[in-house]
């Protein structure tokens, strides 16, 4: 959409690669500013629907917002799984409720 419009897309991200094998931050701290990342790009996303005046990029907002709700999800699930984060709560097993009521 940008380049149609001739306007510059952003910089790719692997400009600066190294050819090191020891990681230069944990991680933990990687996943951690990864989710920050990915929950800022999830607000973005929203306020560019909200104030966007073209009716075309709205699909496209909504569909990148999808595709970074997964991808946090998956993040999340990361940090879970290696006691990074707690689980988030949750609702109450209404089934295990029901048994203990009887």
């Amino acid at each position: 959409v940008l380049l149609n419009n001739n306007i510059q897309s952003p910089i790719s991200s692997d400009i600066a690669i190294s050819d090191s094998t020891i990681p230069a931050f944990s991680d933990k701290l990687t996943m951690f500013h990864m989710s920050f990342l990915t929950a800022a790009g999830t607000g973005n996303y929203a306020t560019a629907a909200a104030a966007s005046q073209r009716s075309d990029l709205f699909l496209n907002y909504e569909r990148l917002s999808f595709e970074i709700a997964q991808y946090a999800k998956d993040g999340a699930d990361i940090m879970i799984r290696h006691q990074w984060l707690e689980q988030p709560p949750g609702t109450k097993d209404k089934e295990q409720l029901a048994k203990k009521k009887e």
